[in-house]
């Protein structure tokens, strides 16, 4: 994808002539480690910059974009309100000191955006702009031309977040064409200008935008970064693993490169490199607590809970407020069965995390939990709020189907099974088990309805067969219509391929079989069926010889008929 040999060939001239925004030495440092995910490190070295130079704006600014990246890389960390309000006060703080620094209205903006609050970012976005020279900008002397070009350009990937018609494909690269314009040799802009794209499923204009990054700066990571993610995306696994690769020789430190490496072998399944990866991904971030809970959901994900376990009860140990910790502990519990502690991590989780981080899966767990603590009447109420969350699937209704019917509240069970059929989503599993409920309500005409659509789609479902031909043996309760006799007959066919595995349910068909001919017999008076009964009660009687039924069955209809 990339000519490496002239990409590393070209390193040394261009570290000389590339243009970049001026930083001091100490928030490029902190900045640094916004981008390898080193969030609490970076916050720690903003907070030491802010008390030592109070009205630099700068300070404000990336601290409060921190924020707002540690919850974009992964939403499920941090509550929106919690880094919204971090994110503002740095922000306001920023417009309070440095109040010809145009990156705080913007990063204001951003924060608006998150909220969903579309003109206060329209406001703010547009202080921005006036804070920003409208002829020889290049001459400003209080915002250079770096920095001109960063504010059209962070205004552009604040509005990536944005659900309404303020966000269109050509008003974001207008405003890129305005970064451009102003200085051309920002390597943020262009990632910027291939985030834009990628939005928008342009994946070829985003590749040679991150590539103009990379030109433009041959040290920096990011790009091949978003390049590996890229391709990743694009499913060209092996030009990611190249992407990666090159991001780790040009810095062997870049943590995201050995997540995305890890993440890539999750993908193929190859748990082992994964892991080895995320450990090394765990190391470099600085093992603080968000990588940590990242380590700790991948070994979940990996299904090596034991290990997820270890990981997060090392945390808590020393830190119970990342509550995070307690739905992965309640997850990995369950599925180590450890109900009861599982039980009160996922009550402890429920309990302390705010309203917009509980997701249908957190309500699902509490229930299957409560399950295996036979609490089925508890599990109902938390699957209707999983069900309430994410309706897309039937999973929930048939556990809440099932506990119902552990209940022996077959028609609320019945009700769930029905609601499944209604959505066209009820498994074979399921009708067979709404036909069982219907069975415990002696709804024998439905059973067989039920248990017919089934045995019509899977002839050889023992189970569903056994259950028609029971059904109808309630509804011709004298066997004078044979109506179960069909079914009988096909379920000893069945049976008899295992006959040592069916012993029980082999004599329930012979039980049938003889009384049906037995009753034949007597409305008849025809031999044939008098034999076929003597066939029957013999056939019993090789299992049980001292069968009571048979033996009196047999007596008298022996001697009835020539043999």
């Amino acid at each position: 994808m990339l000519r490496m040999s002239k990409f590393f060939g070209s390193l040394l001239m261009l570290s000389f002539i590339i243009s970049l925004p001026s930083f001091a030495q100490d928030l490029k440092s902190a900045i640094k480690l916004t981008e390898r995910e080193e969030f609490d490190a970076a916050h720690k070295m903003f907070d030491g910059l802010i008390a030592k130079e109070p009205n630099n704006g700068d300070n404000y600014y990336y601290n409060g974009e921190c924020w707002i990246k540690q919850f974009l890389v992964d939403s499920m960390s941090v509550s929106l309100k919690e880094v919204t309000n971090a994110a503002m006060k740095n922000f306001n703080l920023g417009m309070e000191k440095d109040s010809l620094n145009p990156l705080n209205y913007v990063g204001a903006g951003r924060v608006y955006v998150l909220l969903r609050k579309t003109k206060e970012a329209s406001v703010k976005f547009d202080k921005a702009k006036k804070h920003l020279p409208w002829k020889n900008f290049s001459k400003s002397k209080e915002v250079t031309v770096e920095k001109q070009a960063l504010t059209f350009a962070k205004i552009a990937e604040a509005l990536l977040k944005a659900t309404d018609t303020t966000r269109t494909e050509t008003k974001l690269l207008d405003l890129i064409d305005k970064a451009v314009e102003r200085c051309a040799t920002v390597p943020e802009v262009f990632l910027i200008k291939g985030d834009v794209y990628l939005t928008y499923n342009d994946g070829s204009n985003a590749i040679v935008a991150y590539i103009k990054a990379n030109d433009l700066d041959p040290q920096s990571c990011k790009a091949m970064v978003k390049l590996g993610e890229l391709n990743v995306r694009g499913r060209n696994y092996n030009d990611a693993i190249e992407n990666y690769k090159s991001a780790i020789k040009i810095d062997s430190s870049f943590s995201p490169a050995y997540r995305g490496f890890a993440e890539l072998y999750g993908l193929a399944g190859q748990w082992e490199n994964a892991i080895k990866y995320y450990q090394k991904f765990l190391e470099l971030s600085g093992k603080n607590t968000y990588a940590k809970f990242r380590y700790a959901s991948f070994l979940f994900m990996a299904k090596k809970y034991d290990e997820a376990l270890q990981v997060i009860n090392e945390v808590l140990a020393t830190d119970k407020s990342y509550i995070l910790l307690y739905r992965l502990a309640g997850y990995s519990y369950y599925e180590t069965g450890k109900y009861q502690d599982g039980l009160t991590a996922i009550e402890t989780f429920m309990k302390e995390t705010p309203p917009d981080k509980i997701i249908a899966s957190d309500y699902t767990y509490w229930g299957d939990l409560l399950v295996k603590l036979k609490k089925d009447s508890l599990a109902i109420g938390k699957y209707q709020n999983a069900y309430g969350m994410d309706s897309t699937g039937c999973d929930l209704l048939t556990k809440i189907a099932k506990s119902y019917s552990k209940m022996k509240k077959y028609e609320k069970a019945a009700e769930e099974y029905q609601k499944e059929i209604n959505k066209n989503c009820a498994t074979l599993q399921d009708l067979f088990d709404m036909g069982r409920a219907e069975f415990n309500l002696k709804k024998w005409d439905k059973v067989d309805t039920i248990m017919g659509t089934i045995l019509a789609k899977k002839p050889d479902f023992i189970a569903a067969l056994n259950f028609r031909a029971l059904a109808n043996a309630n509804i011709d309760t004298t066997s004078e219509k044979g109506l179960a006799k069909k079914y009988y007959e096909q379920l000893i066919a069945l049976y008899m391929k295992d006959s040592t595995k069916y012993v029980k349910e082999l004599s329930q068909a012979y039980d049938y079989m003889r009384y049906y001919y037995f009753k034949q017999y007597n409305i008849t008076k025809k031999c044939e069926d008098a034999k076929n009964s003597i066939l029957y009660c013999n056939k019993m009687l090789a299992y049980d010889p001292k069968d009571e039924k048979s033996l009196t069955i047999k007596k008298a209809l022996l001697g009835r008929c020539p043999n």
